[in-house]
């Protein structure tokens, strides 16, 4: 539809209503910008301080008269090339033998015609290329001094030097040219008068050209965003991902042709409608998650990530997803939220099934070396971290060669798929089970209590293997040998117990095959070693043989110390220094571990309280067992502790294992919500490791979640490692916790760490766990440092 344009038959004169005012289908921006030139308020170029007061009645008049043709023109006219040679001829009305131009900036910055309607075309393609500078003419000029430039004698002004010849040849002998300015300050152009005749401009034709290349300015704007908006709207349509535009709340505006072949619906069925569980949103992603997702779009304008969707039919299916919020550019309020996002079904697919391959026997479908040997590394920093044992079990097929010879190849592997299969029904959840090479499997016990569940569990292996294998036609009798290494006794790396796992495999083989064997002697008789230590822990503490050393925890952001994590040792008197990991187990079995724990607890209170008095608030992390917050009367000693320390409440922090939390739930809800009712913190130790529901994690009103060092320090040799970090991370974040780090060992983790948004970290890059005396040399430090 056409504006609204008042009739040209009206009366004018100085004093008629506003010819702007009366038409419709401007923008505002527009309206008044052409609302200043007819009033003449406003020069959209330099120029000297004339006024319209110095024009007379006529040339008012006639000045009046232009500015209502020219913006008849521009309403009037759908095609703005149209409008440019009208504007032109109006001109050129003004000032007879003369013709009038419009010259167009390109991406190079040079000078092209773009409206000439006076002059021939082969004579204007001469004109076209021109590069502004002092010598190039009229319009070059007007552009390089972005100013008008009015040239009266084109054969004499050093300023058409590049061009006199073709002025010359052309007749040109005088050239008035002004600037075109966009709405946004942009210079475009040219507008310009060329004579065939020697001219001084007039106030009045100076505001002739001005009023021109304004309104020119106004059209070529308005046709920038014409072309601007048809090309996104190709791009709208054409795009192979999926668009949906939504108005502040989130309902659905508009949506394109890939929306609706990926989704099933069409724009009908979906516009004026807001995603929710009836509409694209599927059940694979909980509350906290889409809390998450808008709390960071709403901070940071953009978000990107995973989601699962659920088509017309029901069907969910992975996307890419970026969400990114559009605001008023005045008030920046949100006016409309772009979606985009495609379909990853056959990349996820591809990516998990390179993944398995990677990591996985294609014939037995079990993790392979590589899994075990990441695996256990991860196993074993736990180990050392909770204190207790780990188990390997290293198991060879007896007399698998023979196999191969009597039935083939084929024979032997589906004899190792049943076998594997075997030894998978005997183990329970948490056990690792892997294929290492040809007939040999190893099997990882994370936690070890005692020696008879190492025994009973090789046991109930070797009979599933009384039953014969059938193999096509044939049954086969097949038996096993077992070795088995133990974490701290036997090696504390994975090679060390691989290595003496199979040692321990070799001496079963050598013993007559079918039986198992421990690598140790002193393992097979039951060493009376560990009584021993059980009945030293007995009277160590009253002794006060035990001690207590505190790592710093560092605020990754601004790398301050803001927290301490207490970690207990033992002084033996005869065997000296003996790590936690030798001990705490002893503990927990003998029942040494609960007044162990009041212990530590009251120590680590009673010196964070001490640091308190001293100036220093510091949150003072204490390890609880497992043991420990099942049999004991823990929130009376935590009360108990506080309260003969003096330290403030919030100023301890209590680290709870998943191995805690995924047993007697209900318990542990209730005791966890009377232990925040005292004002303390909470934290989940080594999250990540377990298998704790995250269901309950959102009940348990926990302040902060710890990444096991397992992830940490071989962040570089697995790159999963990587992304378990950041899921986590950002888990923490969109449930309203913190995230600390532990195990950081070199700055390539504390910068990982940091641009991931992680919040604190403690390791042996920033400070190993020292004395309560090293500790404060360490803040005294830290305050030496910002002075």
């Amino acid at each position: 539809m056409l504006p609204h344009i008042p009739q040209k038959s009206q009366a004018i004169s100085p004093d008629s209503p506003s010819f702007v005012s009366q038409c419709t289908g401007l923008t505002d921006a527009e309206r008044q910008l052409l609302l200043s030139l007819e009033c003449g308020e406003v020069s959209p170029i330099p120029s000297r301080a004339e006024d319209y007061h110095q024009l007379t009645a006529a040339e008012q008049l006639e000045i009046l008269q232009l500015q209502h043709e020219i913006l008849a023109t521009v309403v009037q006219s759908r095609e703005y090339m149209d409008v440019l040679c009208q504007i032109c001829r109006l001109e050129e009305r003004l000032l007879p033998d003369s013709v009038a131009s419009v010259m167009l900036l390109d991406e190079q910055q040079r000078l092209n015609i773009l409206a000439a309607p006076s002059i021939p075309l082969e004579v204007a393609a001469r004109f076209n290329g021109l590069c502004p500078g002092p010598y190039a003419g009229s319009c070059g000029n007007a552009v390089y001094r972005r100013g008008g430039i009015f040239v009266s004698n084109t054969l004499i002004d050093p300023r058409w030097k590049d061009l006199r010849p073709l002025a010359q040849e052309l007749g040109i002998l005088s050239c008035w040219s002004v600037p075109i300015w966009g709405l946004q300050g942009r210079l475009l152009g040219t507008f310009a008068l060329s004579s065939f005749v020697h001219r001084e401009p007039s106030i009045f034709h100076r505001k002739a050209l001005e009023i021109a290349a304004a309104i020119v300015g106004v059209v070529l704007d308005r046709q920038f965003q014409t072309e601007h908006l048809n090309l996104l709207g190709k791009v709208f349509e054409g795009s192979n991902q999926a668009i949906m535009i939504t108005g502040r709340r989130a309902h659905i505006q508009s949506v394109n042709q890939a929306f609706i072949r990926m989704t099933g619906y069409e724009a009908i069925e979906v516009q004026g409608v807001r995603p929710g569980p009836q509409l694209l949103i599927s059940d694979r992603h909980g509350s906290a998650f889409y809390n998450g997702l808008w709390r960071t779009l709403l901070r940071r304008d953009y978000w990107q990530g995973e989601v699962w969707i659920r088509r017309k039919d029901q069907e969910v299916f992975p996307t890419w997803l970026s969400l990114t919020l559009v605001r008023d550019g005045k008030d920046q309020d949100i006016t409309h939220i772009v979606g985009f996002f495609f379909d990853i079904s056959e990349q996820k697919a591809t990516e998990d099934r390179l993944a398995f391959l990677i990591g996985h026997d294609v014939l037995t479908g079990l993790p392979n070396r590589l899994i075990l040997r990441t695996r256990l590394s991860q196993i074993l920093m736990q180990a050392e971290r909770r204190h207790h044992r780990v188990a390997l079990l290293y198991l060879d097929l007896d007399g698998f060669k023979s196999v191969n010879a009597s039935f083939g190849e084929l024979g032997g592997d589906e004899l190792l798929r049943i076998a594997g299969h075997r030894i998978a029904d005997q183990l329970n959840d948490g056990v690792l089970l892997a294929r290492l090479d040809s007939d040999e499997f190893a099997i990882v016990l994370p936690t070890v209590t005692d020696l008879q569940q190492i025994s009973w569990l090789a046991e109930r292996v070797l009979n599933s293997f009384a039953q014969p294998f059938q193999i096509f036609e044939h049954e086969l009798d097949c038996t096993l040998s077992v070795g088995i290494s133990l974490y701290p006794e036997d090696g504390l790396d994975q090679d060390s117990l691989l290595k003496n796992a199979r040692n321990a495999m070799e001496h079963a083989k050598r013993a007559g095959r079918n039986t198992y064997h421990f690598y140790a002697e002193f393992m097979n008789t039951h060493s009376d070693d560990s009584l021993i230590l059980r009945n030293s822990l007995r009277q160590a503490l009253a002794r006060g043989e035990f001690f207590l050393e505190y790592q710093p925890q560092i605020d990754l952001l601004t790398g301050r110390i803001i927290g301490a994590e207490a970690l207990v040792r033992w002084m033996h008197p005869e065997r000296g220094r003996i790590g936690p990991v030798t001990f705490i187990e002893l503990a927990e079995q003998c029942g040494v571990i609960i007044p162990l724990g009041e212990w530590v607890l009251q120590e680590a209170c009673r010196q964070g309280a001490i640091w308190h008095q001293q100036g220093y608030s510091l949150v003072i992390a204490v390890n609880l067992s497992s043991v420990q917050f099942k049999r004991g009367n823990l929130e009376h000693s935590v009360v108990q502790a506080l309260s003969a320390s003096g330290l403030p409440a919030h100023l301890l922090e209590l680290e709870l294992t998943e191995s805690i939390l995924i047993e007697n739930t209900t318990g542990v809800l209730n005791t966890v919500q009377r232990l925040k009712s005292l004002g303390i913190k909470l934290s989940i130790d080594d999250f990540g490791t377990g298998y704790s529901s995250l269901a309950y994690l959102t009940r348990l009103a926990v302040d902060k979640l710890k990444v096991d060092q397992s992830f940490v320090r071989f962040m570089t040799e697995v790159p999963a490692n990587a992304a378990i970090i950041r899921a986590i991370i950002q888990m923490a974040h969109s449930l309203g916790l913190k995230a600390i780090a532990e195990g950081v060992e070199n700055d390539r983790a504390r910068q990982f760490l940091l641009a991931n948004h992680c919040d604190e970290a403690q390791g042996y890059w920033f400070s190993k766990p020292v004395s309560a005396q090293d500790f404060v040399a360490l803040l005294e430090a830290e305050e030496q440092r910002d002075v």
